[in-house]
């Protein structure tokens, strides 16, 4: 195993998401002195206690208290398990972003969809371009997760199937959101059109 090195962040900043990241190379790792980048080419892991966040990557570039950038991502966090071809994370914002191949499943959700925006300070995860899900199943322009409450929201166009029955957004898009209900131990989404105002103020700046 190499080295274990600490991306702590400082100041202001140090508060923040993903304010002590940890390091560990799988081989070697190359130091810019000029850029203050560093690049681990046969890639490795990298952990966050405070959010949860755990990935490993097949190569790994970063620059202490500004970015990591990642690919042939494997990601766990309170978002649940996510795979894609890249990812990065801003340091300084608390934004983890993902694109290619991505892929999400947790607890009743299992999404794939062009990209992921996850906002580590509000906790919502934000999935945009071909938006599919086999775990309830429907296809969505864009869609919203309380990745606390574990409620999802629809938006633009979407078709959502709930068994015997299937909802589509009207002409332009829409709205539909979809509360997570336990019982018995078993998870399921309960769809309605009309949103509650609680759940559009928790949406309303990523809409």
């Amino acid at each position: 195993m190499g080295a274990v090195f600490m991306l702590c962040m400082s100041g202001a900043l140090a508060n923040s998401p993903f304010a002590a990241l940890t390091v560990v190379p799988t081989g070697g790792q190359v130091f810019d002195i000029i850029s203050g980048i560093t690049t681990l080419p046969q890639g490795g892991t990298v952990t966050d206690q405070d959010t949860g966040v755990a990935l490993v990557a097949g190569h790994i570039e970063y620059r202490a208290q500004d970015y990591l950038e990642a690919s042939r991502v494997s990601l766990d966090g309170s978002f649940g398990h996510v795979t894609a071809d890249v990812m990065r994370i801003d340091l300084k914002v608390g934004l983890l972003t993902a694109s290619g191949g991505l892929r999400l499943v947790r607890e009743g959700l299992s999404v794939s969809a062009d990209s992921l925006n996850f906002d580590a300070n509000a906790q919502v995860a934000t999935f945009a371009g071909g938006v599919q899900s086999s775990d309830p199943s429907f296809v969505a322009d864009r869609v919203l997760l309380d990745v606390a409450s574990g409620d999802v929201l629809l938006e633009g166009e979407y078709v959502f199937e709930g068994g015997v029955f299937a909802l589509r957004s009207p002409e332009g898009g829409g709205l539909l959101a979809l509360k997570l209900v336990v019982s018995d131990g078993v998870t399921s989404y309960d769809a309605a059109t009309e949103v509650a105002p609680e759940v559009l103020a928790r949406f309303a700046p990523y809409l």
